[in-house]
C-alpha cells in the first residue's frame, strides 16, 4: 500500500552500458563516478540535487526531480551538462573503467510504499532506459558516449513545443512493445558540446655525451 498520495515528478533515469561485463572493483569505481557525473550536471543545469528523490538500481539510478522544477531545464540543461561530464571523463578514461550512459526522461505521478518508489508512469520509464533499440543505437554510435530516450508524452509536452538546445527534427521516432507496454517513443543521440582533447605528451630524449 502507497504509504502517501502520489506526486507529479520529473523522472531520470541514468544506466551505465555493459555493467556487468566489469569486475567488482570497476563497478564500484563506475558506480561512484555516475553518481558524481549526475549530480555535478543537475546542479549545473539550474537544478537542485537535494530536492531530487533518488533511488539506486546498481548499474543506475532513478531521479525523481520535483514538478516546479522546469522540464526545458532537465531536457536541455541536464542532458547537455551530463553529456559534458561524459566527455571529460572519457578525455582520462579508457579499457575497463570506460563509461558511456543510456537517460530516459518522463514525467508522471509516484508514490512512495515505505520500502521504494512505485508508480505505472515509473515503470514505463524503466522500460524506456532498458529499450533494446537504445541499446542498439548507443553501440551504433561509438563516438558518442550519450543516448537519449523521451516518452511520447515528454516529447509533445517538452520537446516539440521547445526550440531549447536540441532541435526536435533531431529526435528520430519509434514504436515498441516492452512487456505489457505499447508506446512511441523518441530517441536522441547529443551532439557533443565541446571538443575535448587528450593532453598531448612530449617525449624528451636524453643522450649521453
Amino acid at each position: 500500500m502507497i504509504s502517501y498520495k502520489s506526486r507529479h515528478y520529473s523522472m531520470a533515469i541514468v544506466d551505465i552500458e555493459k555493467f556487468g561485463t566489469r569486475n567488482n572493483a570497476d563497478q564500484s569505481w563506475l558506480r561512484a563516478r555516475m553518481y558524481e557525473m549526475v549530480e555535478k550536471a543537475i546542479e549545473a543545469a539550474g537544478l537542485d540535487w537535494s530536492r531530487c528523490e533518488r533511488e539506486d538500481r546498481g548499474d543506475a539510478v532513478i531521479l525523481l526531480i520535483p514538478a516546479d522544477e522546469a522540464k526545458q531545464d532537465i531536457s536541455d540543461g541536464f542532458v547537455r551538462q551530463l553529456n559534458t561530464e561524459l566527455i571529460r571523463y572519457a578525455a582520462r578514461t579508457t579499457g575497463t573503467v570506460k563509461m558511456r550512459m543510456r537517460l530516459a526522461l518522463h514525467f508522471g505521478e509516484v508514490g512512495h510504499d515505505g520500502n521504494g518508489w512505485v508508480g505505472g508512469d515509473l515503470n514505463s520509464c524503466c522500460r524506456l532506459v532498458d529499450l533494446p533499440e537504445l541499446e542498439l543505437t548507443l553501440q551504433k554510435h561509438q563516438e558518442t558516449n550519450l543516448a537519449l530516450v523521451v516518452s511520447n508524452q515528454w516529447y509533445d509536452a517538452v520537446v516539440r513545443h521547445n526550440p531549447g538546445l536540441v532541435d526536435h527534427l533531431k529526435y528520430r521516432r519509434i514504436s515498441f512493445v516492452a512487456k505489457e507496454l505499447r508506446d512511441i517513443a523518441w530517441i536522441h543521440v547529443p551532439e557533443s558540446p565541446l571538443r575535448l582533447r587528450r593532453p598531448v605528451r612530449t617525449v624528451v630524449t636524453l643522450h649521453a655525451g
